[in-house]
């Protein structure tokens, strides 16, 4: 290629970054503009919604089991001196804890972890679409990161010490990497997400199914998935480990166990339920505070032509053109929903709106790889080295 398409590009690539920092940038302001002015909701303490588990779950873990011994923010008053949210994984929770270590255990400390997470969001989609790609997917690395920037679930959700922003985070390098062909490294950080929380695991399924479309040769492909297989595991075990030093392996194995049967049980009537279509045309919302109102709203938007995105490539890929299933985007976001709807037919009833910020980075990317689709383009061979990482 010539010096000067060279430089062209490049400087196209730098006018996409600049957009895509300020996009992120904006959800940075938004969300700590939420994180350091909204109310606790009805608990004391400034405990917003569900950071009244976490939180004090983080501290716990902080002081109990990486013996920190400084400053403490009191407890919400609502859990059990003893409660360390063993239904859930901790990864969140010691960046929490670390959060409160670093900068002091007050309420925005709390939220800062994912204030940096929402706002990295959109840059590292477009990074991963557009590096070392030319002027089209430079176009659209810079549509996608709009596309997640816009989507309100994603500032409302980076403003909060909620767990979901977290394995959103992780799932987005995930993708990306995914869409790379680079399937055991988005497999660490599938690994990463599911340390975070459980739903993370919605990426095993996708890497799956991946393998077998871009591994010709059947055996290569299970061979693939087996190293995805022990990457998730040894991420997941690994993160793990100081609990088991502290708590014992059994007892942690046991709350593990015990978590995830949780998962498949409804909750008791309260907050507001809905099931996984609901959320992408925000049927019945979850109230995170009342002081001011905050919703946990998606932008319907930007989650509607995802879908339909996403499943038009899926459908294709299933029945006409294999070569669109290394959409990886799409992949993601179907196996996603497919995978919390497995959650709520096997009896979990009382699904909650926010968890919907986990569709958001596979919705952008979903939205670009349509795109790239209608206006004839290819996201290149299904067959690829059976060496690549």
């Amino acid at each position: 290629m010539k010096p000067s398409r060279i430089n062209k590009r490049m400087i196209a690539f730098v006018i996409g970054l600049l957009a895509s920092i300020g996009f992120s940038i904006m959800v940075g302001l938004s969300s700590y503009h939420i994180a350091l002015y909204t109310g606790g909701g009805g608990y004391k303490n400034s405990y917003i919604s569900d950071e009244v588990y976490y939180v004090d779950s983080a501290r716990r873990i902080l002081v109990h089991v990486f013996a920190y011994s400084g400053h403490l923010y009191p407890y919400s008053g609502n859990t059990n001196p003893n409660y360390y949210n063993f239904e859930h994984p901790p990864l969140a929770k010691y960046i929490i804890g670390l959060s409160m270590a670093l900068i002091g255990d007050k309420p925005i400390n709390w939220r800062i972890p994912s204030i940096v997470m929402a706002s990295l969001i959109p840059l590292i989609i477009y990074l991963g679409l557009s590096w070392n790609r030319g002027y089209k997917w430079i176009s659209l690395g810079v549509f996608a990161a709009l596309a997640a920037s816009s989507d309100k679930i994603l500032i409302t959700m980076g403003s909060l010490a909620m767990l979901d922003i977290y394995p959103a985070f992780f799932l987005a390098i995930a993708i990306v990497l995914a869409s790379r062909k680079r399937l055991l490294l988005s497999a660490l950080f599938v690994g990463l997400a599911s340390s975070a929380k459980e739903t993370g695991l919605f990426g095993f399924l996708a890497l799956v199914f991946l393998s077998f479309s871009l591994y010709a040769n059947k055996k290569v492909a299970m061979k693939k998935i087996g190293e995805i297989v022990l990457i998730i595991i040894g991420v997941i075990f690994v993160v793990y480990v100081p609990l088991f030093a502290h708590f014992g392996f059994l007892q942690v194995l046991h709350e593990t166990i015990n978590g995830y049967k949780w998962d498949l049980q409804s909750r008791p009537p309260g907050p507001p339920t809905s099931n996984p279509s609901g959320w992408i045309i925000n049927a019945n919302p979850f109230i995170l505070s009342y002081s001011p109102l905050l919703l946990a709203e998606t932008s319907s938007i930007i989650e509607v032509p995802a879908m339909v995105s996403a499943f038009s490539i899926f459908i294709s890929c299933i029945l006409y053109k294999r070569k669109h299933c290394v959409n990886a985007g799409s992949i993601f976001y179907v196996f996603i929903f497919i995978g919390f709807w497995l959650v709520y037919l096997a009896g979990n009833h009382t699904l909650y709106s926010f968890y919907s910020i986990i569709f958001t980075p596979a919705a952008a990317v979903s939205l670009a790889e349509g795109v790239n689709l209608v206006i004839g383009g290819s996201n290149g061979s299904v067959k690829i080295d059976n060496n690549a990482v």
